[in-house]
Formats: C-alpha cells, sequence, structure tokens
C-alpha cells in the first residue's frame, strides 16, 4: 500500500483561488461569490485530508466550488425577499363562527379541544398542555368530539 503525498491545502488555494472566485462569481454572481468560495474551500479543506488521490486536484476543487454554488442557489431560491414587513394574522378576513356554529352543540370540553386542534393548529402536546390533562386524554377528546359530530351528520 503506498501513501498519498498531497500538497499543503494552502498551496492549493494560492495556485487556484483567484480562478475560483471567477467561477463561483459566474454561478452565484457578483454579489455571492466570495461566500461561495469560502464554504467551497472550507467544503474541500474538511474534505481534504480523506482524499484518495492526488491527481486533478484542481479539477476537484472545481468540482467542490460548483456544488456549493449550486448548494446557495437553491437555497435563495427557497427564500422570499421582500419590502413588505410580515403581516402579522390575528383574526382571518374571511374568519365567520361557522365553526363554532358547527362545535356549538358539542360539551365545552370538546369544543376547547377542537378549537386548540383546528383553528390554533396544536400537537396533542401542547393540547394536553393547555387543557391540564394527558397527551393521551387530548386526543381523545378530539376523536370523540369528532365522533359525536359525524353522528350527528356533519361532515368532518
Amino acid at each position: 500500500m503506498s501513501t498519498i503525498v498531497l500538497p499543503p491545502f494552502w498551496s492549493l488555494v494560492e495556485a487556484h483561488g483567484d480562478e475560483l472566485l471567477v467561477h463561483a462569481r459566474r454561478m452565484a454572481g457578483d454579489a455571492h461569490g466570495e461566500d461561495v468560495l469560502q464554504d467551497a474551500l472550507l467544503r474541500a479543506l474538511r474534505a481534504y485530508p480523506q482524499l484518495r488521490h492526488a491527481e486533478h486536484l484542481r479539477a476537484w476543487l472545481y468540482r467542490v466550488t460548483t456544488t456549493t454554488a449550486l448548494d446557495h442557489l437553491r437555497a435563495r431560491r427557497r427564500e422570499v425577499l421582500t419590502d413588505e414587513p410580515p403581516v402579522s394574522v390575528s383574526e382571518p378576513e374571511h374568519y365567520d363562527d361557522s365553526f363554532e356554529r358547527l362545535i356549538g352543540a358539542l360539551p365545552e370540553t370538546a369544543r376547547a379541544a377542537l378549537r386548540l386542534r383546528f383553528v390554533e393548529d396544536l400537537d396533542y402536546d401542547r393540547i394536553a398542555v393547555r387543557l391540564g390533562c394527558s397527551a393521551v386524554a387530548a386526543r381523545q377528546r378530539v376523536s370523540t368530539a369528532l365522533r359525536t359530530l359525524r353522528t350527528q351528520g356533519i361532515p368532518t
């Protein structure tokens, strides 16, 4: 088994850094090129000790930079930047009291459980905390209330 001798990582950065920055800017745009290159070099540095070959190191750095640029573009695509501040929702404009009329005939504990589950969209653990019972009991209250509505012919 032969030992692979890799040049010091900093020598690769010195030799190829400028062209990698141009490549990163082409892929991610001028505003994000330096960030992409910095992340790419950090990824490359972490993987460098595990490399099994010493050939084509320039191509390998390009591949790492390309992958990092694509990751940054995907992440930015998920972000939607607006000039508008976020709208705080206190009560939807389309809200009417049809849900309250629907559950009006149920006991208060059942109505409270359904409100917490379907209006406030809480999970059963949080419903349990709010109702002062166990998560199993909270799940049972919601289930029983839905079953009662179904037996009354109300679609759920």
